[in-house]
């Protein structure tokens, strides 16, 4: 058992025995490090699980889209874990500094930066073998010129836009582009690849759009091969085009969420059969009685309609329990379901327990998003929020602990 970079890094198969450990731990005298009242339950093999699954289904190497911290679920744990058990081939990030670190930790499979570089880093690519997305010649020089006065070679992947209107070159510059690549004496052409837009949403003018974008793709891989330029990788496919458009699999697939234990829409769930790999924990700080008429939390915007009981949970906003949950979100005590009441507070917030206090005492584990009966997920939550299951993910604190079971 460790603690580094705010993880709590343990291989049990119950985190809650290494909570109990450090309890006997401080009452015994001595001290290891603060028991964290909230978070985050990262389960590696129900990561495993998930990346089994894409293989099984795509047979192609894998890339795992492990940018932002795995979604925040840890970088290091999580693509080391994929890595060891030879599912992973590849990690893609979208920072360099990202890339870097994951190299410090002892990862050697490939890396590739999905967003571009500033020019002073173009050094640290070749330092630590990390492979670029480019799609504009100028960039593309300014990286052979870095590349070859080290006297080094360094993969690219040329990156096409096939439609987003977002990174990449436009599919008439692609062929000149590629040549160029082709003609340099320090850079490889290790991928040709691209991204769609709407690949995850299943309704008619969405599944023209992306069946016109790799149309469009197929074109300009079609005409840099007809060139006599060779192309390792042809990849594309991130979750949602893995889920519905197995044409688009080609020789490598980009899965994100669907890794995380999610499907990139409602319209795709149920397509593979996915883990939730993270379960977003607090305890019960507090137990109290409200009156019929009293009002709870900041703006009083809820009142108690019957003289009632209330937990107060130890998460708010600060730790990434989003403030739009305010009067709408759930949580699960004791595998028993509550409503949050009053606004969520930076660091706590309040759930309605009845009339009884329904037996939750102080200390009780509250799940506020993942996995579990009676238990909202992550896309509930985020349809509560009115926003996507990655941003919740990404958007817990990183002064939440991340506690790592059956490792």
């Amino acid at each position: 058992m460790r603690k580094k970079n705010g993880e709590v890094l343990c291989a049990s198969q119950d985190a809650e025995q290494i909570f109990l450990l450090i309890i006997d731990c401080l009452m015994g005298g001595w001290y290891i490090f603060p028991m964290p009242v909230t978070y985050a339950r990262i389960n590696i093999s129900n990561f495993l699980h998930n990346l089994a699954a894409v293989k099984k289904l795509t047979g192609k190497k894998i890339c795992m889209a492990a940018k932002a911290d795995c979604y925040g679920h840890g970088s290091e744990m999580l693509v080391k874990a994929g890595a060891e058990s030879g599912l992973l081939d590849a990690a893609g990030v979208a920072d360099i500094g990202e890339g870097i670190r994951m190299r410090q930790s002892g990862i050697n499979i490939p890396i590739l930066v999905f967003r571009g570089c500033m020019e002073p880093d173009f050094p640290l690519l070749v330092d630590y073998n990390i492979q670029p997305f480019v799609s504009d010649l100028q960039y593309v020089q300014m990286l052979e010129k870095c590349v070859a006065e080290k006297g080094r070679h360094l993969s690219v992947h040329l990156k096409i836009d096939s439609g987003m209107s977002r990174a990449g070159c436009r599919p008439e510059d692609a062929l000149e582009l590629a040549k160029y690549i082709a003609g340099s004496p320090c850079l490889t052409r290790e991928g040709v690849c691209t991204h769609f837009a709407v690949a995850d949403s299943l309704a008619k003018e969405c599944v023209a759009d992306t069946t016109k974008e790799i149309r469009m793709f197929e074109k300009c891989v079609r005409d840099i091969k007809n060139a006599g330029i060779e192309v390792k990788t042809v990849h594309c496919a991130a979750s949602g085009a893995i889920l519905g458009y197995p044409e688009t699999y080609y020789d490598m697939v980009r899965p994100g969420i669907i890794l995380y234990g999610y499907p990139p829409s409602r319209e795709y769930a149920g397509r593979l059969d996915l883990r939730p790999v993270m379960d977003f924990v607090s305890h019960v700080i507090l137990v109290k009685k409200i009156k019929k008429g009293e009002k709870v939390s900041y703006g009083f915007i809820w009142k108690a309609m019957q003289d009632t009981y209330i937990a107060v949970v130890g998460a708010g906003y600060a730790d990434g329990y989003n403030r739009l949950m305010s009067n709408q979100g759930k949580v699960t005590i004791g595998g028993n379901s509550y409503p949050v009441v009053g606004r969520i507070c930076m660091d706590q917030f309040m759930v309605d327990l009845g009339e009884n206090s329904a037996g939750v005492r102080v200390g009780d584990e509250t799940v506020l998003f993942g996995s579990g009966e009676n238990t909202m997920d992550a896309f509930d939550a985020a349809e509560v929020c009115g926003t996507i299951s990655y941003e919740l993910l990404c958007n817990i604190n990183k002064r939440v602990p991340r506690v790592y079971i059956n490792g």
